[in-house]
């Protein structure tokens, strides 16, 4: 069983499955209204209400049709929902009292029905599907013109579009399909009665719709659709089954070529049978690993390209027996008639018989259909005669030059060795010109071997007469040894090709695979896609995008310049996702050949094959070859794509989660400052006569510090803005150390008076080359930061050590301390650490800018534990090079 097959069978019994669980859907379709679907319907369920299931009427659609009404009489009728609209109660089948009654079995007319806006489903089959869903087995009615891929067709024979439709999926998942049937005579007769409309409205169907041919073609759509849908049923049973049948479900038409003849007739007569029977039909040749001619290989790219231009599906078989190969193909495909040529007359081989007669008597059910040539085949020139009747006429030059050279090694070993050994050197030839040219050459070979052993080496000699009986057993030895080992070695070389081919393929598919595992964008993906199409055609190959592609100059890696034909071949290709250029239909006088690339029918790009002026064909091998490639350019393309996707949406997360942050962070920090102002203001106006002048004071330095606050966080959400965008100027002067420092500190005095600080300045201090109102913030940043998580009588220690290369600037307060494993993080951006104090007003912002700035200055920042494991210790590490360069 091929894995394909396992495929199905797996597939089928999977939908089985699901189907068990759910309820069952059985359709009754009819051609058009009137044929009696609904009494149909009726009819059945009051059957299956004899047989004890319980049976709902859910909602049926009578049409004032008396004897509809009638037999409805003793079932039980699920009462309709008033469903309110534009000032008109409409009514509409229940759901929700159906799912809580539920029914073994409920009665929904109309399948292709819209239901009233405002219901829960936009469509009937909508509600129906949800039936299924909880269990519940439904009948229902169906026109064949509802059916969605019908439409157009119905379009085309009636002359109305049809807009209430259902999807073919509901009708292909339906566990039962009943074809209620009713002539088109018997039809019209119904609607001249008034059995189907209402009088007025039955003249206008009869002149419009319901016509006697309209009503036959709508007839004979139903027919088909329920067939195909008994052909499902079927093909789904024996998938399910342990062993499927050989026998064709529905009929399918298989035409064999070959590459010894034109066969281009046989491929035209295969169209003409599929389109008359309105079946599949495919295009098969067998590799039998025999190296072609030129017209051979002309006869095949011809036929290809006709089965392809047809419509026809391709497939290629490989094996060393056109039988052997076919049998099995046909068995697993299900074929039940087979296209073949009759073939040239046979002056040699004639008691072989012939493919058509040995898949007559393959016992299997096919009809095997034979046809000669209608063209003249007799009008060959004598070397090709030659070529096709004894083989490759240079294996007869190589067989006689091999002769030759073993008769002259043999003659003067004749002394030394004995007849019988003398014999493998005459073998060896035979045997080295079957595996590089074939059998005939081979037998050829064999007999010359066999003259020229008896002529040179046996008594008497330059004779052809034998006296002694040892070098007559010999020479049978000779002729025999020379007859098997010929054709034995034909076939060696047969199956080494077709072993050849095979791996070459396999190996191809799997090198390009291990290629593209590795990639990660697109230019990558095309640039290893040519280069290895590249090395396997050797011909030069380049990679164009669509109009209107981001990457459209992809193209301009062509470096040859590109004719108005080419141009035109590329965009035509690009835009109708066909193949076009040299060895194509279309455009076929370019330089190039452009197979496009699609994914799900939309056109990626095209590969472009640039081929020598030698090259003649485009072989069906390598064009499959190069296919598969592109096809694994295409997969690969798309998880290149899903994983650019799958990245922004990450980035796009990170941006919400910052933004979100972000505004919980402002919100809350701008807020707190501003209530206080607002608070100590408010008090300021209404209690200014009962207020003291200390409380006064008061009020106003609460008023200046939430204001500093105020102005604290509005600096760092512009500083954060212009390091986030790039918009951060750094405008460098010479500053000491000492300075941005000290200003640092008097700035942090302003805002906390209580905090203390050991420092002390000293001579040697660096002059530096940076922004220095820059360098003071992030300075700032660090020094707020120790003195929120210090206690209050400890007191912040700053240092500053000068090397070589740089300053190194220490703050370390005596805190509560970052974890190790927090150290890094706390310079991301809203990043609080959970253990410290008064983390309320922070916003999580001051380390990141700090970091910023003394990035942006080729600096670094970091924290580490303090001395004895307790508080932390910042280190910002400014360059002295800069400012050693430029003095």
């Amino acid at each position: 069983m091929s894995e394909e097959h396992r495929d199905q069978k797996a597939d089928a019994i999977l939908n089985a499955l699901q189907q068990s669980s759910q309820g069952k859907l059985t359709i009754f379709i009819g051609a058009a209204p009137g044929v009696g679907k609904t009494y149909a319907m009726i009819s059945a369920a009051k059957e299956s209400v004899q047989q004890g299931v319980e049976v709902l009427v859910g909602l049926l659609e009578t049409h004032g049709r008396k004897e509809t009404q009638d037999i409805m009489v003793g079932l039980n009728v699920l009462p309709r929902k008033e469903v309110h609209y534009h000032d008109t109660v409409l009514t509409e089948f229940d759901l929700d009292a159906a799912l809580e009654q539920k029914p073994e079995l409920i009665l929904v007319d109309e399948l292709a029905h819209t239901n009233v806006p405002g219901s829960r489903h936009t469509k009937r089959y909508q509600d129906i599907a949800e039936l299924l869903a909880a269990g519940i087995n439904v009948y229902t009615t169906v026109n064949v013109q509802h059916i969605l891929s019908l439409r157009d067709v119905v379009a085309q024979i009636t002359g109305v579009t049809v807009h209430e439709s259902v999807p073919d999926s509901v009708i292909d998942d339906a566990y039962d399909i009943r074809f209620i049937d009713l002539p088109p005579i018997a039809l019209i007769d119904r609607l001249k009665q008034g059995k189907v409309y209402l009088p007025e409205y039955a003249r206008v169907a009869l002149d419009t719709f319901f016509s006697l041919s309209n009503l036959s073609a709508l007839r004979e759509l139903a027919m088909k659709r329920a067939m195909h849908q008994v052909d499902s049923y079927l093909e789904t049973a024996l998938m399910q089954g342990s062993s499927a049948q050989k026998y064709a479900i529905r009929d399918k038409l298989i035409v064999l070529v070959s590459a010894s003849s034109d066969h281009c007739y046989l491929v035209r007569l295969g169209r003409q049978i599929a389109e008359r029977r309105q079946i599949a039909w495919c295009v098969v040749w067998v590799d039998r690993g025999i190296t072609q001619n030129a017209i051979q290989r002309k006869h095949l790219n011809n036929v290809m390209n006709l089965a392809k231009d047809l419509g026809a599906q391709v497939d290629t078989l490989r094996g060393e027996n056109c039988y052997a190969a076919i049998l099995p193909y046909l068995e697993e495909q299900r074929v039940n008639t087979v296209l073949v040529g009759s073939g040239a007359k046979r002056r040699w081989g004639f008691w072989k018989k012939r493919l058509y007669h040995q898949l007559i008597e393959s016992n299997l059910p096919l009809e095997v259909c034979v046809y000669r040539s209608p063209e003249i085949v007799s009008q060959k020139t004598n070397w090709q005669r030659r070529g096709t009747l004894f083989g490759d006429y240079r294996g007869h030059i190589y067989g006689v030059i091999g002769v030759a050279l073993a008769t002259f090694i043999a003659w003067p070993l004749q002394q030394f060795l004995s007849s019988g050994n003398l014999v493998l050197l005459y073998v060896i030839s035979i045997v080295l010109v079957g595996l590089k040219y074939g059998t005939r050459p081979a037998l050829a070979t064999a007999i010359w071997a066999f003259l020229s052993f008896n002529f040179f080496l046996t008594e008497p000699i330059y004779t052809f007469k034998v006296n002694q009986q040892d070098d007559i057993a010999t020479l049978v030895f000779l002729v025999v040894l020379g007859l098997l080992s010929g054709p034995a070695a034909s076939r060696i070389r047969n199956q080494f090709i077709l072993l050849k081919e095979s791996n070459r393929y396999t190996e191809a598919l799997k090198d390009m695979a291990q290629r593209l595992s590795v990639v990660e964008s697109e230019a990558t993906l095309w640039d290893s896609l040519c280069e290895k199409a590249s090395s396997l055609l050797g011909a030069k190959c380049f990679f164009a995008y669509p109009e209107g592609s981001d990457n459209e100059s992809h193209v301009k890696q062509v470096n040859f310049s590109l004719s108005q034909v080419e141009e035109s071949a590329i965009a035509w290709s690009l835009t109708h996702g066909e193949q076009a250029g040299r060895f194509t239909q279309t455009l076929n006088a370019s330089r190039i050949t452009v197979l496009p690339v699609k994914q799900e029918n939309i056109v990626i790009g095209g590969l472009l094959i640039r081929w020598s002026a030698e090259q003649e064909h485009f072989f069906p091998f390598e064009r499959d070859l190069v296919e598969s490639m592109l096809q694994q350019g295409a997969s690969t393309w798309r998880r290149v794509r899903l994983v650019s996707d799958l990245e922004s949406a990450r980035v796009k997360t990170e941006v919400e989660q910052i933004r979100s942050s972000l505004l919980s962070s402002v919100s809350h920090d701008l807020k707190s400052p501003l209530s206080a102002m607002m608070g100590a203001a408010e008090s300021l106006k209404m209690l200014d006569k009962q207020l003291s002048v200390s409380d006064k004071e008061e009020l106003v330095d609460t008023i200046l510090q939430e204001s500093h606050r105020l102005d604290s966080y509005i600096q760092n959400l512009l500083d954060m803005t212009r390091l986030g965008y790039g918009g951060l100027k750094i405008q460098r002067d010479w500053v000491s150390v000492d300075d941005i420092i000290g200003s640092a500190l008097n700035r942090l005095k302003r805002y906390f008076s209580h905090a203390k600080v050991n420092w002390a300045v000293t001579d040697d201090a660096p002059v530096l080359y940076v922004h220095a109102a820059l360098i003071e913030q992030a300075l700032f940043n660090i020094l707020e930061n120790a003195v929120r998580y210090s206690p209050e009588k400890e007191a912040i220690t700053v240092k500053l050590i000068v090397d070589a290369k740089t300053c190194r600037i220490t703050i370390e307060d005596k805190g509560p301390g970052i974890p190790k494993d927090e150290q890094e993080h706390i310079f991301n951006m809203f990043y609080i650490v959970s253990d410290g104090d008064k983390k309320s007003k922070s916003t999580g912002m001051g380390l990141a800018i700090c970091r910023g700035m003394i990035g942006a200055h080729g600096g670094t920042v970091c924290a580490r534990n303090g001395a004895g494991g307790r508080g932390t210790r910042f280190i910002v590490e400014l360059p002295l090079e800069y400012g050693e360069q430029n003095s």
